[in-house]
């Protein structure tokens, strides 16, 4: 059976001063230095997160500057896409109606010169024609 004598007394007194001392010593430190840890990784967090928002705020202030300057490039890019097909749209006009001239002139000389080798066709089928007849009638016409 078990004996209760005065040892377990001092055995139970024994580790309640161990159970003090672990206390000041050990746990107390310990838990003090979670708990600064705790609260420098909190405020390191928040710190991390108002970081992020204003990042967040830079990017946008960034695309807002970045639009804002290339906003007048665009413009004159555009202007000057417009301008250059005006541009091209007045000289295909201006090439379209020389064009018409050109072809007006041509038709004319081709029709001049048609005329003129119709004539002399003509011409030449009759000083012709009289040869055959003479040579078929055989004499002079």
């Amino acid at each position: 059976m078990i004996d209760f004598n005065y040892t377990i007394l001092i055995q139970f007194a024994n580790f309640l001063v161990l159970l003090v001392l672990l206390n000041i010593l050990l746990f107390k430190p310990v838990l003090k230095a979670i708990g600064k840890r705790d609260a420098t990784i909190s405020s390191l967090f928040g710190k991390s997160q108002d970081i992020r928002g204003d990042l967040g705020n830079l990017e946008r202030s960034y695309d807002e500057k970045i639009k804002e300057r290339k906003r007048p490039i665009l413009e004159s890019k555009d202007a000057l896409l417009n301008e250059a097909h005006t541009n091209s749209m007045h000289i295909i006009e201006k090439t379209r109606v020389d064009l018409s001239d050109e072809l007006t002139r041509s038709k004319a000389e081709i029709e001049q010169e048609s005329k003129k080798i119709y004539d002399s066709l003509n011409m030449e089928v009759e000083r012709l024609s009289t040869e055959v007849a003479q040579k078929i009638l055989r004499r002079s016409l």
